[in-house]
């Protein structure tokens, strides 16, 4: 049983069932109109939203409540309910749920959020509609609205009228109109459903001056015909149709309409496996995948996704603070206190929640005295810190805002000298700490004896580099003690007693973005600027770095680019080398790369549970890596993000292994209810989505692959 503060609010105790008697699961229904978002499980109940805002306090919070009955829900109970049907109204984000009864009733729950456009503008209201139709029979139905307030602290206090109730909290209210008896509300009475619809708003404290009925079909008519005239923009390939237009209408939901900016998810505390612990709140807005897929959304349609996210991009080059790779969700570096919410029991029970927390990893100490025989001087803290945290993101601007200057309906908007002026700094930047820290690496491994790129190195994860793939434990929620977070594995690296600071860290990935910031700054001198110039001293700064990263990076006793200079292990990361544009699709070194990863791939298990070191054991991934592919299929669970499994099958098609791709992505796409639609991880045994809901980053790979995969529309 729960233990701690919960008390009758916290849902201790075995995990609360379904109608249907099924756990309370990721696998959720989505709406949203890009200001919030809301998660609607099987049977049609509200299990998350934050109404003000991406990151707000949860109104709708059972999801991280151990699925409880008691609060934090809103949903449509059927007497003698025998099953659920749903599904989503064909090119929109309308969600149908259809309540069977035992005894032949059958009733319909129609749930969206309202995004049309209005008087030029669009509209987008902090409003959740719901009607309900009965369809057969006589069904008799209770309605429960149970909102709550400061992260499920308390319920509030009600109000009525004679046809809305307003849920008051100590910083918001909300008010639900309705056409049915606000006493059956407010007491949640069962009723016979009446021969005419039953109409729902949810929302802001606002009055409604027209006829709700009228008003709930007119925007729900609205609703449907804006996504569905959106959806005729899309580039759809043949094939996987309708798992593009689900991922990229999720993908438009998520984008803000505030700031531009990708939320990485909506929910947030859901561990990453049946053996995990919470995740940190990662309602966030962050940018490598962003930014690595700003083609990927091009080639769907997606223009005007990307034209925001051009100007959220741009906006935070002309921020008085230094960029950085993680926003919050309007679009700004200032951080939410982490703080731990009491009253909610987790998901499933399982590990404490925490709210906000830093945007960015804690970063690592400085490094020590030099050894005898360094060449450089030893960088600061601050060096250090840009190395890792400014580095990426200096090489993810660039990138990202170089589409602006070859696109001609971008240019009188986005493309300016001055940003020419910032993108050149954050490029010198970028040349500057892969210099620093070449230098470096160089001057530490001839002092070992063992020359530069012989031997293998430490593999320490470089602060602030946590959302790579390769350091997953970045997305956990538990704090390590003295704001550092180590690894067993990593503590196990140390374990000779040598100084870390004779073991400098260069993250390849990281590496190669500093590359890419030369590489398009070359292309963008000699387009926009005309100065051939500078387009030769950027072109000569890039073979520069290209060289190096390649001989350093790359390891002759693998046979493939590793995690780290001078390392052994193959991550995740290096699987976006062809994307970024390192490597050519053809290149021999990415092949034998990918299948150095498919040799490590296991250590990069999320969650793994060895059935032969007991239950619930967790294995570290230098022995994963040695049981080898058997220990997937004698754990009882072996989960691994989803966003990974995708880059791998992007990787297979682009090496020739079309047929191992697509079987791949045919699984992850079954895995849930609705096509399209993924969460951060999945176990690879019993097919079950875990983590956060939706993950952005896995959409977007999910629109990569999947649109590639398809045959081309010449061939009918």
């Amino acid at each position: 049983h729960a233990q701690g503060p919960w008390g009758s609010r916290g849902a201790c105790g075995l995990c609360r069932r379904g109608p249907v008697g099924g756990m309370v699961s990721v696998d959720v229904a989505v709406v949203g109109n890009g200001m919030f978002g809301a998660l609607v499980d099987h049977w049609g109940r509200f299990v998350w939203c934050c109404m003000d805002a991406f990151d707000g306090d949860p109104v709708f919070n059972c999801l991280l409540n151990n699925n409880s009955d008691k609060t934090g829900f809103w949903d449509v109970l059927l007497e003698h309910f025998e099953r659920a049907e749903q599904k989503y109204v064909e090119c929109s984000t309308v969600l149908v749920t259809t309540l069977y009864s035992s005894r032949g009733d059958a009733v319909e729950i129609r749930d969206f959020v309202p995004r049309f456009v209005h008087f030029d503008r669009t509209f987008r209201p902090f409003q959740l509609f719901r009607t309900i139709t009965r369809l057969q029979g006589e069904p008799r139905v209770t309605i429960r609205m149970r909102p709550t307030f400061q992260y499920n602290s308390t319920d509030g206090y009600q109000t009525r009228g004679s046809q809305h109730v307003r849920f008051c909290g100590p910083t918001h209210t909300w008010r639900a109109t309705t056409n049915t008896s606000i006493r059956n509300i407010m007491e949640e009475m069962p009723f016979l459903m009446p021969s005419e619809p039953v109409y729902f708003i949810f929302g802001a404290d606002e009055s409604l001056t027209n006829s709700l009925g009228d008003v709930a079909t007119d925007f729900e008519r609205k609703t449907i015909g804006y996504w569905k005239h959106w959806c005729c923009t899309l580039c759809l390939p043949v094939e996987f149709q309708d798992v593009l237009v689900r991922a990229a209408m999720t993908v438009a939901i998520m984008q803000s309409d505030e700031s531009g900016g990708f939320v990485s998810t909506l929910s947030y505390g859901v561990p990453l496996g049946p053996l995990g612990c919470a995740t940190r709140d990662a309602r966030v807005c962050r940018l490598l995948d962003e930014c690595l897929a700003l083609p990927v959304l091009r080639d769907v349609g997606l223009f005007d996704a990307c034209r925001k996210f051009l100007s959220f991009v741009k906006d935070i080059c002309f921020m008085r603070s230094k960029p950085q790779h993680t926003y919050n969700a309007w679009g700004s570096c200032r951080e939410r206190k982490r703080e731990w919410a009491p009253y909610l029991a987790g998901y499933r029970g399982m590990g404490e929640v925490h709210s906000g927390g830093p945007l960015l990893e804690p970063q690592q100490p400085p490094l020590g005295p030099a050894p005898v025989g360094a060449v450089p001087a030893q960088p600061r803290h601050d060096d250090a810190e840009e190395w890792h945290n400014r580095t990426v993101s200096h090489g993810l601007l660039v990138i990202s805002l170089a589409h602006a200057f070859f696109d001609i309906r971008l240019s009188d908007e986005l493309c300016t000298p001055k940003l020419f002026e910032k993108l050149e700094l954050f490029a010198l930047h970028a040349c500057d700490s892969f210099g620093q820290m070449s230098q470096l690496y160089r001057a530490y491994s001839a002092s070992s004896g063992g020359g530069p790129g012989h031997g293998p190195q430490p593999e320490r994860p470089p602060s602030g580099a946590g959302f790579y793939d390769d350091a997953a434990d970045f997305l956990l929620g538990s704090e390590p003690s003295g704001g550092r977070r180590t690894s067993k594995a990593s503590a196990a690296q140390f374990a000779d007693g040598a100084p870390e600071a004779q073991r400098p860290s260069v993250h390849t990935l990281t590496s190669v973005l500093c590359w890419a910031a030369a590489d398009r700054l070359r292309r963008i001198a000699a387009h926009f600027a005309e100065d051939h110039t500078r387009a030769e001293y950027w072109q000569r700064r890039a073979v520069e770095m290209h060289e190096e990263i390649s001989r350093y990076a790359w390891s002759p006793h693998r046979r493939a680019f590793t995690s780290y200079w001078g390392g052994e292990t193959v991550g995740p990361s290096l699987l976006r080398l062809v994307e970024v544009g390192f490597l050519s699709p053809d290149d021999a070194r990415f092949k034998s790369t990918v299948r150095a990863f498919e040799a490590d791939a296991l250590g990069y298990a999320v969650c793994h549970g060895a059935e032969q070191l007991g239950p619930g054991s967790m294995l570290e991934p230098a022995q994963l890596r040695a049981l080898g592919e058997e220990a997937v299929l004698k754990s009882g669970t072996s989960c691994f993000m989803t966003n990974t499994l995708l880059w791998y099958c992007e990787a297979l098609r682009t090496t020739g292994a079309v047929d191992e791709s697509r079987r791949i992505v045919d699984s992850l796409v079954r895995c849930g209810s609705h096509r399209g639609l993924l969460t951060e991880s999945v176990d690879l045994r019993s097919a079950e989505l875990w983590g956060n809901a939706p993950s952005l980053a896995a959409l977007l790979s999910l629109l990569r692959v999947a649109s590639r995969l398809s045959r081309s529309w010449r061939e009918f």
